[in-house]
């Protein structure tokens, strides 16, 4: 689960980020799933010619009522569990056959508490923390790395992941959304609590 779901990022981000955002993506297979888990999170989606976006702001997620099933989505695992990671609400995830091993100790290095099947595998509980540890990742794939710094963007300080080259046009977006972003010495870095709006030009992801 290496490889970046840019759409999906972008659907979280817009969910994130204060005021409305339209995105206009190409691969739409299971992103109905996703669209339904950030509803149940408190921002409004709506699906037309784009998805358009309402979302609640930095910190802004409310707990689910119900479980957030992902398994049309599996790309959208790393990047909700870790934005998730950060904020204070329990959340269960759902996906078919998708492990949070190798992301699972990073999660609650931020502080994050995980209740998992055998092998780490979902379905499974994420309690995010009031309280998130910003910290230097390292050795993870682009998707997890992505994850960690999303929930960066709800944790105080600066949040860093091993840089790799498939991570530039995650990054891009970041920037797009107002977040402080910066690479150096081979590491991306995000900086926590910033004013993330939606942009006033659709994204196209």
């Amino acid at each position: 689960m290496s490889a970046i779901d840019l759409p999906s990022l972008a659907l979280i981000l817009a969910a994130l980020a204060r005021g409305g955002a339209h995105v206009h993506v190409r691969d739409t297979d299971g992103l109905d799933a996703l669209a339904h888990a950030l509803t149940a999170l408190g921002a409004m989606v709506e699906r037309a010619e784009a998805w358009r976006i309402q979302g609640r702001g930095m910190g802004g997620w409310r707990e689910p009522g119900r479980v957030l099933d992902l398994g049309p989505r599996p790309g959208a695992v790393p990047l909700l569990a870790g934005a998730l990671a950060a904020h204070d609400v329990t959340a269960v995830l759902a996906a078919e056959s998708v492990s949070l091993a190798g992301l699972r100790p990073a999660l609650e290095r931020v502080g994050a508490r995980l209740t998992l099947r055998r092998a780490d595998l979902l379905p499974g509980a994420i309690t995010g923390t009031p309280w998130p540890l910003p910290a230097l990742h390292e050795g993870l794939g682009a998707a997890e790395g992505m994850g960690l710094l999303l929930a960066g963007l709800n944790s105080p300080g600066r949040t860093g992941v091993t840089m790799l080259p498939e991570m530039e046009p995650a990054l891009d977006l970041l920037r797009r959304f107002g977040a402080g972003v910066h690479v150096e010495d081979g590491n991306a870095w995000v900086t926590g609590y910033p004013d993330l709006t939606g942009p006033d030009d659709p994204i196209h992801a």
